[in-house]
């Protein structure tokens, strides 16, 4: 997963990485190496922007995270949230 660290950043810029941010949380991914990293996407240091968790995209993850967004589909669409 070194696709995802500070130093991998720094010296390959133009590596096959791609970013989706979820409020608070950048979900940063390889397709060519298959891997990901979860990062805190608003840290005020350098320091703090290192990855806070990698690993490699697995079979069937695509289902666990469709489940998770229409989780969290249901509470915004609720009243209550409004």
């Amino acid at each position: 997963m070194s696709t995802h660290t500070l130093k991998a950043n720094r010296r390959h810029p133009d590596a096959d990485r791609e970013c989706i941010q979820v409020g608070h949380i950048t979900f940063e991914y390889s397709s060519k190496n298959k891997t990901f990293a979860l990062k805190a996407c608003e840290a005020e240091n350098a320091k703090d922007r290192k990855p806070l968790f990698t690993g490699f995209i697995e079979k069937g993850m695509h289902k666990e995270l469709l489940r998770l967004a229409s989780v969290f589909r249901r509470i915004e669409e609720r009243e209550e949230y409004e």
